[in-house]
């Protein structure tokens, strides 16, 4: 490899170093973006109230059951969350 074959694998490896950095500052600025939403997914409060015969007050709104299940099965993926170690009422046995 000459001195000037190797000069210009680094201006080449400099650009490629520039275009990731500015790569991975978009990406860093879209994940802090989405951390108020991944938190606020993770504390929301879904309860099936279909096993106990009762139905909620009108603070509470109803979300398709699959739709939830999808939806904390991806805050899984993404997060590193366990939604299992999140503690589920038993459902009453007849």
């Amino acid at each position: 490899m000459t001195h000037q074959d190797a000069e210009e694998r680094v201006a080449e490896l400099e650009r490629e170093n520039a275009h990731l950095r500015q790569r991975m500052d978009r990406l860093e600025r879209e994940a802090t973006s989405m951390r108020p939403v991944v938190q606020q997914v993770k504390n929301l409060q879904i309860w099936d109230f279909t096993p106990y015969g009762v139905h909620p007050d009108g603070s509470w709104v109803a979300v398709d059951r699959a739709c939830a299940a999808e939806l904390l099965a991806a805050l899984a993926g993404v997060d590193h969350w366990e939604p299992w170690a999140t503690r589920i009422e038993p459902r009453i046995q007849k």
